[in-house]
């Protein structure tokens, strides 16, 4: 590797007008390319494809012909249960009906003329008739819906729908004193797409500028001329576009989870390009040529950096073991994007500094002055090291014993820490659809809906009788279920209206009446749907209430059945998080401490690193109990990739400790060891960390949750490194009076 690295290092010296150039046009290709970037919303991409909770609920879309949620129109006035609103209820649903993809619409008008034949002209008896067929999409004076099936479950085409009832909405003439609001998943996905771009727009510039001010505040001193302090930035930023170039060609979308990776990557990236700049510097200084600094940096600082690549790496693409897309798709992307910094580190950033000093623009004409100035400026971090690396060297076996509790405390508070699953609470809660959507909550209920689909033998009164039995008896006994629907109380409302009883016949006339499109969210071939009106809201809800319909349902004696609907994916979506969390983890620590134990070819070496980043996780789980902070499908990857990007920190100690130990003790080595690399990886770390925290500035709050807790999972990475690495060094040193460590280090 280090030859390679020479051959590569001497090329890009000799060469670097045309390796500017080749980047050049790289970076203007990705430019078109990223034009074609497509959006991806929804809870399609959190489920393995083989997932069965998944594959029921994709089944029961395709029998019963709706896509994953319907269309909702909300007609609001002062009084909508009148013959004009009605009448221009009917001339909506008639046009909505014509757009491609859009199966029967519901409204109170169409089920009265579905039974009654005419709309009557009196408001008192339609009154009367939408309390007898239709109050559950009228439960008051002011408000009444429109259902808007869709036959796709084709996230574009239910955009586009989405988008040409809109349309229609704003080109019709609506009744004095009524407004109209669509809401619902597909006007939700085109909302998404807009609030997506905004929030990557906000975090990038947040990212970026958070950049600037931290290279300006640690790294400016490190350069000749303070302008050039901000190349690993511009090394970063080309990165990220050239990777938003790349995911169309990867099939990767745009979502709520990926546009994350984006300006996390940002400060992530930057580390690679200090290193190397702050060798190339150093060398320049100390009287070498552009050619030979740009060699010797490269060569030297290419094989440091490629380790701590592979370490992140390892921790992003642990990400893709649970199988879960979206996970995969940031793992992927994140671990892309490192790659592509990492390249242009060792090709564009030698060849620019090379171009630059053979301009002269390097050059700093007052030297003593900026080394004064450094000097200041470095002073109050130079100081904290210091003291840092008092306490380490005076405290190490209190430090471990902290450790351990944090580590205990840690365990034990991640059995509190509460899942969210539910979709909704994701996104920005202030888009249009979410605040209609919350509105329609407070109306007519929660709109968990469970939806209990039965295969039965024959249709006839007596299947619908036990169904009937069935469904009135889980809103009795199920506290969270408060209402449901289904083609067996349609049946009962005909037969108390007109005063019948419920028999074979009049079943066959109610579905006559009806017809097909209003009963396709009913029946489906042999199949019957009941869907079930929750006011389920959290993980534990959602899982509760499943378990206990099926219970119910066996009771009754039915056992060809399944239950679908959204809180049944939320529930299975945290099963999902705790497993792939678990999966995630495990093999994040196998791979590093086989990639550790290859290089090192010692155990001891191999778990130091390893035992202080297992303290920043128990720090992290405690942090989440304690603000509340709740899992989510993007937070259950932060132990994997605390792993890849904290122990960094822990190596670049490590190494250090045992250059330094050839000559000294180890109180002194610990306090030589933090006081000199302890700059570097501050440095590192409050880059990384700026990355991170700019996902705080999000719309997103599934994003601001994660920029928060890896933040603090940064910042406590470089706490570790700095005290539990050295602490343990110490420690095992003592305990074992064979100096160990440095008869290792003497052998490898």
């Amino acid at each position: 590797m280090e030859e390679y690295l020479g051959r590569l290092a001497k090329f890009v010296a000799e060469r670097p007008g045309l390796v500017v150039s080749v980047v050049a046009l790289i970076l203007i290709f990705s430019a078109i390319s990223a034009q074609n970037v497509s959006m991806s919303t929804g809870t399609g991409s959190m489920f393995p494809k083989d997932n069965p909770i998944y594959l029921q609920y994709k089944m029961y879309e395709r029998n019963f012909g709706v896509g994953a949620q319907s269309l909702f129109i909300l007609i609001k006035g002062d009084r909508v249960i009148s013959k004009e609103v009605y009448d221009y209820m009917l001339q909506l649903q008639n046009r909505i009906e014509q757009i491609e993809g859009v199966g029967a619409t519901t409204s109170p008008a169409s089920i009265i003329v579905a039974f009654n034949g005419f709309l009557p002209d009196s408001d008192v008896e339609l009154e009367k008739l939408t309390e007898t067929y239709a109050s559950n999409l009228a439960p008051k004076q002011t408000l009444a819906l429109i259902m808007i099936p869709l036959k796709t479950s084709d996230v574009d085409m239910q955009k586009s729908i989405a988008k040409q009832i809109e349309k229609i909405i704003e080109s019709t003439s609506l009744p004095p004193g009524v407004a109209l609001e669509l809401t619902g998943s597909a006007a939700l996905s085109v909302q998404l797409e807009r609030e997506i771009m905004k929030s990557l727009g906000v975090t990038m510039t947040v990212s970026i500028l958070s950049m600037v001010l931290i290279l300006y505040i640690t790294f400016s001193g490190a350069v000749r001329r303070k302008v050039t302090a901000f190349a690993p930035l511009i090394i970063s930023v080309m990165s990220v576009q050239i990777l938003y170039g790349l995911m169309p060609l990867m099939g990767i979308p745009l979502s709520e989870h990926t546009n994350g990776a984006l300006p996390m990557l940002i400060g992530l990236a930057i580390e690679y390009g200090a290193q190397l700049q702050n060798r190339y510097e150093e060398e320049r200084r100390k009287g070498n040529k552009p050619n030979e600094a740009a060699v010797i940096a490269t060569t030297r600082t290419g094989l440091a950096i490629i380790m701590a690549l592979l370490t992140t790496i390892v921790g992003f693409m642990s990400m893709l073991a649970p199988g879960i897309p979206a996970m995969s798709d940031f793992g992927i992307i994140a671990s892309f994007g490192l790659i592509l910094a990492y390249i242009l580190t060792i090709t564009f950033l030698p060849a620019a500094l090379k171009l630059l000093d053979e301009k002269n623009l390097l050059e700093n004409n007052n030297s003593a002055k900026a080394k004064n100035k450094k000097v200041k400026e470095l002073g109050y971090l130079e100081k904290s090291l210091e003291s840092i690396a008092t306490f380490t060297a005076k405290r190490p076996l209190g430090i471990l014993v902290g450790t351990t509790v944090i580590v205990i405390l840690g365990l034990y508070a991640s059995q509190f820490v509460e899942l969210e699953t539910n979709y909704n609470k994701y996104i920005p809660q202030d888009l249009p659809s979410i605040v209609r959507f919350k509105e329609l909550e407070r109306t007519v209920g929660g709109q968990a809906v469970y939806t209990l689909v039965l295969n039965i033998d024959e249709l006839n009164s007596e299947t619908l009788e036990k169904i009937k039995e069935l469904s009135d008896y889980i809103v009795s006994r199920e506290e969270l279920v408060y209402d449901y629907n289904s083609l067996t109380k349609l049946v009962d409302d005909v037969a108390k209206n007109y005063d019948l009883k419920v028999s074979d016949r009049l079943i066959n006339k109610v579905i006559e009446a009806a017809g097909e499109k209003q009963l396709a969210m009913y029946i489906s071939g042999n199949q019957l749907a009941v869907h079930f009106y929750s006011d389920a809201d959290t993980h534990s809800e959602y899982i509760k209430l499943y378990d206990s319909l099926k219970k119910d349902v066996r009771f009754y004696g039915f056992y060809d059945y399944y239950i679908t609907g959204s809180p049944v994916l939320f529930g299975e979506m945290g099963r999902i998080m705790i497993d792939g969390q678990t999966k995630m983890t495990y093999v994040a620590y196998f791979l590093i401490l086989v990639l550790l134990l290859c290089i090192y070819r010692s155990i001891r070496k191999a778990i130091v690193p390893l035992i202080a980043i297992t303290s920043v996780i128990g720090v992290m789980n405690l942090i989440m109990f304690v603000f509340g902070v709740k899992q989510t499908m993007m937070s259950i990857a932060l132990n994997s990739i605390t792993l890849g990007l904290g122990i960094d920190f822990s190596i670049h100690i490590l190494e250090r400790y045992f250059e330094e130990r050839r000559n000294l003790d180890p109180i002194a080595s610990v306090r030589r060891t933090i006081e000199r690399t302890g700059k570097a990886i501050t440095t590192s770390a409050l880059t990384m960390a700026g990355g991170f925290g700019s996902l705080m500035f999000s719309s997103f709050p599934i994003l601001r949750d994660f920029g928060f807790i890896a933040l603090v999972s940064i910042l406590f990475s470089l706490i570790a490194a700095l005290t539990v690495v050295p602490a343990f060094l110490i420690v095992t040193e003592r305990v074992s009076n064979k100096n160990i460590f440095r008869i290792n280090n003497s052998k490898s």
